[in-house]
């Protein structure tokens, strides 16, 4: 493939399995999924300080972008954590300024096919946001495809539904919930959807009381649907 060093390929494979920062020159150039704000690095929040019994009924694993992860909202404020309860454990894979194909590649991570408790809410980002590498193998920022790279609607809402048909096939609808909070996708795709009622500091991500009203309305449909 033109293009395809060695360079450029060991970069590729960094992010894709490492999920950490690509640097060029000893300088930080991508993006590292889990910068919470203020260049700190706060890790994941897969592990729920409260609600992790991996022998509990339910399962519930939640993936998005910095909305799912709860930025600048403490861990027991989030959506994710909310959902939990006794025979509910729950995993957040909220990763800042990820895109759809990133968090398609995280569920990979964690389905087991063999099992009835998964269940699986995946809160789409902006539909244009996804990996993409420059000609010397830098991965830019998700959030800086859309203005950087020439890519026409059709090409970004065919790479949704690529990933939205992809998952409910083969990991099955049934055991996916889908939401969003960009307006600019087909409603009918959609259960939920996460409605920015107050916001965190920095006046872009949902706060407190925005992460409980999506919760409830989530618990609404795990009720209907797993009776």
């Amino acid at each position: 493939m033109v293009g395809m060093d060695k360079k450029v390929k060991y970069n590729v494979d960094k992010f894709y399995y490492e999920n950490h920062r690509v640097s060029k020159n000893g300088t930080e150039t991508g993006l590292n999924i889990y910068e919470k704000n203020n260049g700190k690095l706060e890790g994941g929040r897969q592990h729920d300080p409260i609600y992790n019994d991996e022998n509990v009924g339910k399962q519930i694993y939640t993936f998005g972008c910095s909305w799912t992860y709860g930025w600048d909202i403490k861990q027991e404020e989030t959506f994710t954590h909310l959902l939990g309860d006794e025979n509910t454990s729950v995993h957040n894979y909220g990763a800042g300024g990820t895109g759809l194909d990133f968090a398609v590649k995280t569920l990979s991570e964690v389905y087991i096919p063999e099992s009835r408790r998964q269940i699986f809410i995946i809160t789409v980002p902006h539909y244009f946001r996804r990996t993409w590498f420059d000609d010397d193998g830098v991965v830019m920022k998700p959030w800086q495809v859309k203005e950087k790279v020439n890519i026409n609607e059709y090409n970004n809402y065919s790479n949704f539904l690529h990933n939205y048909e992809l998952l409910n096939r083969f990991i099955g609808c049934d055991k996916i919930i889908w939401g969003t909070w960009d307006r600019d996708l087909p409603e009918e795709y959609f259960d939920v959807f996460f409605e920015r009622v107050d916001y965190t500091p920095d006046r872009l991500h949902p706060g407190p009381k925005a992460h409980k009203q999506y919760a409830e309305k989530i618990k609404d449909v795990l009720q209907d649907r797993f009776k």
